[in-house]
């Protein structure tokens, strides 16, 4: 093992992206208490990749490094859920909207946030890029942590943390929104789900690809790109007429028009 992992790696709050990692680390470190408010998540979890579990309840000490796997929401209530339970730890969360400052600076808090969607533990990490935040040792801990999943990782300041989350919000999230719209269009004209939502992962896929390869205004690609105006124009009438909930009046689009501007943006800039 290396000189991080000699002290012991603990786990507090049972989630997705807590067990994916946990389980990726699976021979790479020694596993501590597997801590879960629900016992036998913490129990399957500890027989998986060994350790100890508890709950909240019990009587334990943390020391070493520190995974937390808890919402947003209950990292606010660390602190006071683990009161009297914390000796020398490095403290390290994974979300992306919180920076380390959610943790007291006695815990030598960092932040490591994967830009990749977790549905299952036995996803892998191999390449993931993790945007990371926090203290010195904090930092330390978790560059080696990602390292060791086969990762790669970028520093975030810890005054920007709430900007970069909505960055990958934007992407991935608002993506998925705007997919949501295509499908309800591929259904009126007759598609059924599965092949609309294979068109439009298709679609996705390809633009990812570009923009992976290209910058912006070359990987962009449709009407706007192309200055087919009397297009845009058309389509945004149909828009209005399909969404009219997204639309402030039929002279001033909201969301259409706002799309248009933001591409037209990207092409100026050009």
């Amino acid at each position: 093992m290396s000189e991080a992992f000699t002290q012991l790696v603990n786990v507090v709050g049972i989630g997705k992206v807590s067990s994916a990692i946990s389980y990726n680390l699976l021979g790479r470190v020694r596993f501590g208490y597997i801590l879960s408010r629900d016992f036998e998540k913490a129990k399957s979890l500890a027989e998986r990749v060994g350790g100890i579990p508890v709950t909240y309840d019990q009587k334990f000490l943390l020391n070493g490094t520190v995974l937390f796997g808890l919402s947003d929401a209950a990292l606010n209530d660390a602190e006071t859920l683990l009161n009297g339970k914390v000796g020398e730890v490095t403290a390290i969360h994974f979300s992306g909207f919180h920076s380390s400052q959610v943790f007291p600076s006695s815990w030598n808090p960092a932040s490591m946030h994967p830009n990749c969607a977790v549905a299952s533990e036995d996803v892998s990490f191999k390449d993931v890029l993790f945007g990371l935040e926090g203290c010195d040792t904090g930092l330390e801990i978790a560059k080696k942590i990602v390292e060791a999943l086969g990762g790669r990782y970028f520093i975030v300041p810890t005054d920007k943390k709430v900007l970069y989350h909505l960055a990958a919000v934007i992407s991935s999230n608002f993506s998925v929104g705007l997919a949501s719209l295509s499908e309800r269009i591929y259904k009126e004209i007759g598609l059924d789900e599965k092949t609309a939502r294979e068109l439009i992962s298709h679609l996705f896929q390809t633009v990812s690809d570009n923009i992976s390869k290209l910058p912006l205004d070359v990987a962009l690609t449709g009407p706007v790109k192309r200055g087919d105006w009397a297009v845009v124009e058309v389509e945004r009438t149909a828009f209005i007429k399909q969404f009219p909930q997204f639309s402030k009046s039929s002279q001033n689009c909201g969301l259409y028009d706002i799309l248009v501007q933001v591409l037209k943006e990207i092409i100026d800039k050009s």
